[in-house]
């Protein structure tokens, strides 16, 4: 009867892949609340743009210390596809980050909605009209609905 944990030599357990990913995503969620202070709150506004970054990176957090401190729950090292899937939606979002206040929410909402849909297999048309419908829907609820103001376009001035 072979042992299942040492039956693949050479390979990295699924523990250490959840403590990787943990800390990686701790890493994020520091990042995320790190930049949130950049953002601007809005004059006599309960609730500004800078308040979601942090709102979402504490649940991050809580979640990226229980895959450290328990990891486990599947016990497989994703393969080499996987990890370039992951590895580039990372990037795709860290990049967002960086570049939705210098370029406005609109261009980098949509090149990274795309982008990531892309990442999940789907053609081009598709990924094209489900990320114009996404941002567009995006941009109305914060700006028309909540009344949160986004960082616009270079130059325009809504």
């Amino acid at each position: 009867m072979s042992d299942p944990l040492h039956s693949d030599a050479g390979r990295v357990p699924g523990v250490v892949g959840d403590r990787i990913a943990g800390a990686l995503l701790l890493v994020l969620a520091l990042v995320a609340w790190w930049l949130s202070h950049d953002l601007e709150s809005g004059f006599m506004q309960p609730v500004g743009p800078g308040e979601y970054p942090r709102l979402i990176s504490l649940p991050l957090a809580a979640l990226s210390l229980l895959l450290i401190l328990r990891p486990g729950l599947n016990q497989r090292w994703p393969g080499r596809a996987t990890l370039v899937r992951q590895a580039l939606t990372l990037l795709v979002l860290g990049s967002y980050a960086g570049l939705v206040k210098p370029l406005g929410f609109l261009p980098a909402s949509l090149v990274a909605v795309v982008l990531l849909v892309r990442l999940f297999g789907a053609a081009w048309k598709p990924s094209l009209i489900s990320g114009g419908v996404l941002t567009l829907a995006l941009y109305a609820l914060f700006e028309f609905a909540l009344g949160i103001p986004l960082p616009n376009m270079p130059g325009l001035d809504w």
